[in-house]
């Protein structure tokens, strides 16, 4: 976050919904009435109002159109809808105040055009003014709404500017939600200052309060619906949280149960068979399938077998076997299990397939390779046909159906590479690997945005280029890497590391991370100095000069800035070696075009901006950075535009005049939270990363793609691995060979020197990778506050290196 943190950034965005920022933006087309009517406090007055029959006819359509919007964005649609004026002085029911509000926030959430920000206002405005009325049901929708929202991530993020962002990690995070455990959730959306908690905090609060609400309002299909996904999120927390875990599993434990009395007696007989399917897998995940575990939930699954479809009898089967094998009847599992196999295969789309391999192989170890390659090989039978998001609980097909899988074909083929079979095993492992990245970025931005490509080859590796895949297991630390420039050159395997394992690592580029952002202290040193041992000492001696580095990361490394990790003599990577990030190796071309053949255009924002995702403060050296982006020795480069206070139109005349090759943007941005909604902040408007690459794709003159991407104001998300992915995606999704971009905000004057010193260097002939690291070098040898990592170490290159 940029200056003044979380509770600015609250505030702001506040004063913004007050004075009905959305009207001011043309993408967004909204009336004052919503932002005025859905404030949190409920104490605005409007000089007049709607009539309360408006309202509700008006929340009744957008709902309506929500309900049937299919796979297209529903804004343009619904949005007119719900632009109502004032007709007296009357102020209308909380009633219709509330189911106006839910409406409005829904379509806020759901929408690519939509804010995450407003969707957060206006639900938690419903909320409370359902509440204040003690209209239960109205407020069980708002508050589930409010917990997918902020299931998504930060609603805005990632602003430009020389403060410092609050030193928070998600181990705090997870904490702090420890701490809250017996207090009412309900309680905690009634005060406003609560959402500048964490969105962890947020989202528990939110998903318990709509379980408890919805249950007494007898909408028990909402109730376990938010147990169900209450539950997962405290199992992911406690999956990659040892210090809170325990914590975490009893809580999980007692919402699954919560969620099954509820889900007992939702009235649709499949509904509640695959309600009841889930939540029991989510308690036995829970408790670790105890033999008392297994007993109390043994007696539910006659209440699934009553549903005569395949799906239903299928999970009735796996969570039998589950049960069974529990009891410690293994053979008897398996038969089970086998029979499971044999319904889900009857279904149109086996969604279940590949899950239900993986439990075979717990059931039959002395086979689980088999069992886990034939779950590989059932999910790439489906993966085309697996929608993005599940249509129940709006989760992705990736976490649901897909990560798992990855994982554990990963495990078995690096686990067997011991023979005399190890080089076709660490290959095939590298293979699998790729199409997990893959599937991976595609599931966060969408195939539409992210096509399948073919991945880099080590032969087109030159002689000092290095390529490193990181793996993180539950049980230890994978790595493969491939040395080029030579004959048939091959993936390696090092040998494991079992004395850390996921949550090690994680837990490390956490402490690293957050101090190094934070600015304020040198604990990151330590955390620096470990990673550095784990991930880059095995093969150091293959960082010769003149080498570089590529890294493949995986999860929590994907926000480590890898060049500040530090060896036994206090070196830093970045001065052994240049270092880049590829996000997959189907979106890392090596090479590029020459500096000196490149038309650019360098785009700032100055001014201040309120925009939908809240406001945007006034920048300083934005528009000295973009002018220097377009100056080498004093001259202006022949082939560039420079746009200061830019708008999507102006952007939209420069990139389609002619072929662009380096695109430098010095504004706001933000990528966390929904993908789909990672945009860059212009003069009075957002333009979408998506609403980029078209802009970028058309009336190109001479084709390729956009060779250099520089975004200097922008922020990956600490411990979320999808929203970490925002990074390394927004190159690819923006149709980059590569990008240079932030990790975290950075001060005017130090990202205007590396700036000046990069492009220095770049014309002259370097490489991208070598004009960057010489950049950080001359920072580093400047001494003074430039050197302090803080500043250099945040950027970092994606994508092709030369």
């Amino acid at each position: 976050m940029g200056r003044g943190g979380v509770t600015r950034l609250w505030a702001a965005a506040g004063a913004a919904v007050v004075s009905g920022v959305l009207a001011a933006s043309p993408d967004v087309a909204r009336a004052a009435l919503t932002d005025d009517l859905c404030l949190p406090s409920g104490n605005a007055t409007l000089a007049s109002y709607p009539s309360a029959g408006d309202l509700q006819q008006a929340a009744e359509l957008a709902e309506s159109r929500l309900a049937r919007r299919g796979a297209a964005d529903p804004f343009a649609d619904i949005a007119p809808s719900l632009e109502l004026r004032g007709s007296g002085s009357e102020r209308p029911s909380p009633l219709a105040i509330a189911e106006y509000c839910s409406a409005a926030g829904e379509l806020m959430r759901v929408s690519a055009q939509g804010s995450q920000l407003q969707a957060q206002t206006y639900l938690l405005g419903a909320f409370q003014a359902a509440s204040r009325a003690n209209l239960q049901g109205p407020a069980s929708v708002a508050a589930y709404r409010l917990g997918l929202v902020s299931l998504s991530g930060a609603p805005a993020t990632g602003t430009r500017g020389g403060g410092r962002r609050a030193s928070r990690g998600p181990s705090e995070a997870a904490r702090e939600v420890v701490q809250q455990g017996g207090d009412n959730p309900c309680d905690a959306l009634m005060r406003t200052s609560f959402v500048v908690n964490s969105s962890l905090s947020l989202s528990v609060a939110s998903l318990g309060c709509a379980a408890a609400q919805a249950k007494a309002a007898g909408d028990y299909r909402t109730a376990a619906l938010a147990e169900l996904r209450l539950t997962r999120l405290r199992l992911s927390v406690a999956d990659t949280n040892a210090a809170t875990a325990a914590s975490f599993r009893t809580e999980a434990l007692a919402d699954s149960r919560r969620g099954i009395d509820a889900a007992l007696r939702v009235s649709e007989p499949e509904l509640r068979a695959e309600l009841l399917g889930r939540l029991i897998s989510a308690s036995l995940d829970a408790s670790g399938a105890t033999t008392g575990a297994t007993t109390d939930v043994g007696r539910l699954i006659p209440e699934i077998r009553r549903v005569q479809t395949p799906a239903a009898q299928a999970y009735a089967a796996a969570l039998e076997a589950r049960m069974v094998a529990a009891a410690g009847d293994t053979a008897a599992a398996r038969q089970m299990m086998d029979q499971a196999l044999l319904l889900e295969a009857q279904r149109s789309l086996p969604a279940r397939l590949p899950e239900f391999h993986l439990l075979l192989s717990e059931f039959d170890p002395g086979n689980r390779e088999a069992h886990v390659l034939a779950a590989y090989e059932a999910l790439e039978a489906i993966r085309p046909l697996l929608p993005r998001f599940d249509p129940l609980t709006e989760e992705t097909a990736f976490s649901l159906y897909m990560r798992r899988v990855f994982q554990g074909a990963v495990d078995v083929q690096l686990a067997g590479a011991t023979d005399a079979g190890a080089a076709i095993r660490v290959k095939s492992a590298q293979q699998i690997l790729e199409a997990y990245r893959q599937a991976e970025l595609q599931s966060v931005f969408g195939s539409e945005c992210i096509p399948a490509r073919d991945p880099l080859k080590p032969e087109a590796l030159r002689p000092g280029e290095v390529l490193l895949y990181p793996i993180l297991l539950p049980d230890r630390l994978e790595m493969l890497y491939v040395a080029g420039g030579q004959a048939g050159a091959e993936f390696r395997r090092l040998p494991p590391n079992r004395s850390v394992n996921r949550q090690d690592v994680a837990r490390l580029v956490e402490a690293a991370v957050v101090s190094l952002s934070g600015g304020e202290d040198d604990s990151w040193r330590a955390a620096s100095r470990q990673l550095y041992d784990i991930l880059i000492k095995p093969i150091e001696a293959e960082l010769t000069p003149g080498s570089l580095l590529a890294v493949v990361p995986d999860g929590a490394l994907r926000s480590l800035p890898f060049s500040v990790l530090i060896d036994s003599q206090n070196r830093y990577l970045v001065e052994k070696t240049r270092v880049t990030i590829a996000p997959a190796l189907a979106y890392s071309q090596a090479g590029g075009i020459q500096a000196q053949n490149q038309q650019l255009v360098a785009a700032s924002l100055e001014m201040e901006v309120r925009v939908p995702a809240g406001r945007f403060e006034k920048l300083d050296g934005t528009g000295a950075e973009a002018r220097l982006a377009a100056v080498t020795d004093g001259n202006r480069i022949q082939r560039s535009w420079v746009i200061e206070n830019f708008s999507k139109a102006d952007l939209v005349s420069a990139l389609t005049r002619e072929q662009v090759d380096v695109l430098h943007l010095a504004t706001h941005a933000s990528f966390n939270g929904r993908s789909d909604r990672a945009f860059i902040v212009a003069n009075g408007e957002v333009i979408l990363l998506s609403e980029l690459r078209q802009i970028l794709s058309a009336n190109r003159t001479r084709g390729g793609e956009l060779d250099l991407l520089i975004l200097s104001a922008c922020e990956t998300a600490v411990g979320d691995d999808e929203a970490s992915m925002g990074l390394a995606g927004a190159a690819v999704q923006a149709g980059a060979r590569s990008a240079i971009a932030s990790l975290w905000p950075v001060s005017d004057a130090g990202t205007a020197e590396l700036m000046k010193s990069f492009y220095g260097r770049y014309r002259e002939g370097r490489s991208k990778s070598e004009a960057l690291r010489e950049a950080q070098l001359a920072l580093i040898a400047q001494g003074g506050d430039l050197a302090n990592p803080n500043i250099w170490a945040a950027f970092t290159l994606l994508g092709a290196w030369r």
